[in-house]
């Protein structure tokens, strides 16, 4: 019932490719709907990743982006999330002129539009940088998040293949967002080891994405000591192949050092997941009793990129639902 990972590129409906593409004349292939889902024999992130070239064909419009923003919302809100932050990378949607301030307006005209008409739901946006782009590029994506300081863009983000371009070449860009006193969270530790969440730190994330292969026992303890909170996304990482399974999730030994950890989606179409469906997973394996659900999505809370006064009022929502969502996840 909230997510704090969740790519808008990677989350359209079924209903959303077929709206867009009959507006636009886009083909979307033979093999539709089969070919917005990864299989479960996904090799690599790499490969992932190539999901991806769909739905930003369809996202190059002002229009599309605001209709798709405002339909994961309104999905979001009838499946009974409170909370979510949606994130996305203005940068991959300037093939037909927008530019990035563009792009981001766009996406807060549908989210603001769908909240009108979703009581007790709170959403926000985060924007990525990218590890390909070049730096010109990433910067400018700081540069819009801050002239949006104070709108639901709340936060910025490094996503994209980890392995071929390290956080190390990303410093100057991590240094503008600290300037900015912007919100930064990064993929790390999905692809590559504990040094590249370290990397991450050391640019300033307060909460990591992913962030599975940090040695909790190096490591772990800088993690616990600067409070930083990881985003768990177990199927995507199954998926990625940066896990064999569940049971693999180092869920129990984030726990044991009291390093603080939420679960998410990742992609809720791409990965054909929710958060719903993530919990159920790691209740099964394991065996998590109502007091340890209600802390991780208490964690989400705690460390969601938004006020004080919006998290005391999500607090107070979580109390009036854990009992149900627990039923939910233990069916």
């Amino acid at each position: 019932m909230i997510d704090l990972h969740l790519h808008l590129d990677g989350s359209l409906s079924e209903q959303d490719f077929l709206y867009l593409a009959k507006k636009d004349g886009i083909c979307l292939g033979n093999d539709f709907p089969n070919n917005i889902y990864v299989p479960m024999d996904c090799k690599s992130l790499e490969e992932y990743l190539m999901r991806f070239d769909l739905p930003l064909q369809l996202l190059q419009t002002e229009e599309n982006i605001a209709h798709v923003t405002s339909s994961l919302v309104r999905r979001l809100y009838k499946m009974g999330y409170i909370y979510a932050e949606i994130r996305f990378a203005p940068q991959l949607h300037l093939q037909k002129g927008l530019n990035q301030l563009q792009v981001a307006k766009a996406a807060l005209k549908g989210l603001e539009e769908a909240l009108t008409e979703c009581k007790c739901f709170e959403a926000n946006i985060l924007l990525c940088c990218m590890r390909h782009a070049t730096e010109e590029v990433n910067m400018e994506t700081i540069e819009v998040a801050n002239k949006l300081k104070g709108t639901r863009v709340v936060g910025v983000d490094l996503a994209g293949a980890e392995a071929m371009h390290p956080s190390s070449y990303y410093k100057n860009i991590f240094d503008l967002a600290k300037k900015y006193r912007l919100n930064i969270t990064i993929h790390a530790g999905e692809a590559t080891g504990s040094d590249e969440v370290m990397m991450a730190l050391d640019n300033g994330a307060a909460r990591i994405g992913h962030g599975v292969h940090l040695d909790s026992e190096k490591d772990g303890p800088r993690a616990k000591k600067e409070d930083i909170c990881f985003e768990f996304c177990p199927t995507s990482n199954l998926q990625t192949k940066s896990l064999k399974s569940y049971a693999d999730v180092p869920l129990r030994a984030f726990m044991d050092k009291g390093i603080a950890l939420t679960i998410n989606s990742d992609n809720m179409t791409v990965s054909n997941t929710d958060v719903y469906q993530e919990f159920a997973h790691l209740y099964e394996t394991f065996k998590l009793t109502k007091e340890e659900v209600y802390g991780f999505l208490l964690n989400s809370i705690n460390y969601a990129f938004t006020s004080e006064q919006v998290k005391e009022k999500l607090r107070e929502e979580l109390k009036q639902r854990i009992d149900k969502f627990y039923s939910q996840i233990a069916m």
